[in-house]
């Protein structure tokens, strides 16, 4: 029971809640997606936390899902890629592979507490789907289906919804809806902030750049500002700050990666979160505080 409640918990830190129900959920969600994701949403989890209890990876790291999430991300990437109109033996064992590599380079971060937020994830799959896909290595070629068009005006209410689904590769209002509801268990206020953060980031999306109105309403620019939101929400102002900041550099970071060709997954997430990190140390030590400067006009 408790083996199950700590894949759970991985399951739950894809959007960097610590809650096993929020987890189940998040599981369930997938198989309205497609059952191959649902299926690699749980094995990725199962696999990734054997492969750090097997190799002695700290019991409380454990504990807390950090062997979890990145895995489960990761077999779920290997099933979109290559399973969705059919999972073979060797794209379920592409997807154990990816899974325990995924876990490998976690524990490289953690050793040197390092904050990896879901790097591990998207190196493994910049390797095991995205490069296998591009050379069509063991006959493997990838399988994703189209965008379904959104853009119509009572489909387009439904986009915050579809951005929460593709954080998982998810395509399906039931996931997206779920997914939101698991997250709002967890922390109402960080469920607020992502589906803030889902408006937000198209909108800014489409001003910055040209880009496809369907890939919009798809909510292809919006889930990485979601987990923007998970990570960085708060009750300051400079809270406020570093999310639509970082909304508008992962957007940056996004377009850029998808110019050159390279599947972005959530990199423009990663690379952000970092330096947003970087800039919220700076700013905590330096002690700077809205309330200080409102204070100066306040009599």
């Amino acid at each position: 029971m408790q083996f199950i409640k700590i894949v759970l918990v991985g399951i739950g830190q894809i959007f960097l809640q610590k809650n096993g129900l929020s987890g189940l959920i998040i599981c369930i969600a997938m198989f309205f997606s497609h059952w191959a994701l649902g299926i690699g949403c749980l094995l990725g989890a199962i696999i990734g936390t054997l492969t750090a209890i097997k190799l002695n990876y700290p019991k409380e790291e454990i504990k807390q899902g950090l062997y979890g999430f990145n895995a489960s991300l990761a077999f779920m990437c290997t099933m979109f890629t290559f399973g969705l109109n059919g999972v073979s033996f060797l794209v379920f064992l592409l997807g154990v592979i990816s899974a325990v590599v995924a876990t490998l380079v976690m524990r490289e971060f953690t050793k040197r507490n390092w904050v990896a937020y879901t790097f591990p994830f998207v190196f493994t799959c910049w390797i095991f789907c995205w490069g296998i896909s591009q050379i069509g290595l063991f006959g493997l070629w990838q399988t994703t289906p189209e965008l379904v068009d959104h853009t119509a005006t009572l489909e387009s209410i439904k986009q915050p919804f579809y951005a929460w689904a593709e954080v998982n590769f998810g395509r399906s209002l039931i996931t997206g809806i779920l997914l939101f509801i698991a997250i709002a268990i967890s922390s109402p206020t960080v469920a607020t902030w992502g589906m803030s953060a889902t408006i937000i980031s198209p909108t800014l999306a489409g001003f910055l750049f040209d880009i496809e109105p369907n890939q919009l309403a798809n909510g292809i620019y919006s889930f990485s500002a979601i987990l923007l939101a998970c990570a960085f929400s708060g009750n300051r102002f400079r809270d406020l700050v570093y999310v639509i900041f970082g909304i508008m550099l992962a957007i940056c970071i996004q377009f850029g990666v998808e110019k050159i060709g390279l599947a972005p997954y959530t990199i423009g997430f990663i690379v952000t979160a970092w330096f947003v990190l970087w800039i919220k140390g700076k700013v905590d030590h330096s002690k700077v505080s809205s309330e200080k400067l409102s204070n100066l006009f306040n009599p």
